[in-house]
């Protein structure tokens, strides 16, 4: 049999539990297994797992689209006339600069120098028209 108030297991015809001392004389609890902490882990494990849910699905929903309240259009009034607006001159586009086809690589240790010394000069060509383009201005 055991104790109803701890749930240890007692002798048989025991008037008071040895750990506990609950007395048994109204009557002693019937013989069954106390309860374990299953449950109540079962309850726990689940309750982990209904907030990692919720915390994933709050990580990937999609943002709440704010509404804009929708405008009425203004009562109409006298709009003044549009001025007559001058003209404006465009610059035209300038064409965007050729792309060099692309060359093999040089198997030759003097054509690669002279391939590097021409790159250079184009280099140093177009930054010198940059800087004579931005003088002028």
């Amino acid at each position: 049999m055991f104790c109803s108030q701890c749930g240890k297991q007692m002798q048989d015809g025991a008037k008071f539990c040895a750990s506990c001392g609950t007395s048994l004389q109204g009557g002693a609890a019937p013989a069954q297994q106390p309860k374990s902490g299953a449950g109540l882990k079962l309850v726990v494990a689940g309750l982990v797992v209904a907030a990692a849910a919720a915390g994933g699905y709050a990580m990937l929903a999609p943002a709440p689209v704010e509404k804009t309240p929708a405008i009425s259009p203004a009562p109409q009034t006298a709009t003044p006339e549009p001025k007559p607006s001058e003209p404006v001159a465009e610059k035209p586009a300038e064409p965007p600069p050729p792309v060099a086809e692309p060359q093999p690589p040089a198997k030759d240790p003097a054509d690669l120098a002279a391939a590097h010394k021409a790159l250079d000069q184009r280099i140093a060509d177009e930054e010198a028209a940059a800087k004579e383009a931005s003088g002028k201005k």
